[in-house]
């Protein structure tokens, strides 16, 4: 398959932002607030993440936030959202067993500590992993979101992606300001 014109990586684009915006609030939004963009990149990274067949939860899909108070707009968004036949749920886990039913962890604070812990404890697990800090793919995250030029833009960081048994479609792959690592 030849690799996708100019026209047709803009169209691509064009559909992911429709995507990105539609979660977040039934209509568009003359301008949506940087959270809630963030909580569009949020479900549609899941939408366009396959997770291996023995990945734990059934007919649920657990996003954890390592996060502020402003992530509200996150849960608020994707709770019971359904993705891929599965419904979205919302936790904050208090205890480190409790990062190993995660699906996603969404990090919205810079606590490094914080965050080199919690990648430490689900390192190889079929976990996709989402950060707001600069540098996040390059640390061991799989998706940085980077905010350049006043929009938001994401690293990908492929190879951590392969090591957790997740597959990201191709069409995220091509939009992604940068993939770090091989690409599964």
């Amino acid at each position: 398959m030849c690799p996708p014109g100019p026209r047709q990586r803009f169209l691509l684009r064009l559909l992911l932002i429709g995507c990105l915006l539609r979660p977040v609030g039934g209509a568009l939004q003359a301008q949506p607030s940087e959270a809630a963009v963030k909580a569009g990149f949020v479900y549609n990274f899941a939408k366009f993440t396959e997770w291996p067949a023995s990945a734990p939860g059934g007919h649920q899909l657990t996003l954890c936030l390592v996060a502020a108070d402003a992530s509200g707009l996150v849960a608020q968004a994707i709770e019971g959202r359904s993705v891929q036949g599965r419904t979205m749920t919302v936790h904050r886990p208090a205890r480190a067993d409790e990062w190993r039913s995660c699906h996603i962890v969404y990090f919205t604070e810079v606590d490094e500590r914080r965050q080199s812990e919690v990648l430490r404890l689900i390192r190889g697990l079929p976990v996709l992993t989402i950060g707001d800090a600069d540098g996040f793919a390059e640390v061991g995250g799989v998706i940085g979101l980077v905010a350049s030029a006043g929009r938001i833009q994401f690293e990908i960081n492929a190879e951590v992606a392969q090591q957790s048994s997740l597959k990201l479609s191709s069409q995220l792959l091509r939009l992604a300001r940068a993939i770090r690592g091989r690409q599964p």
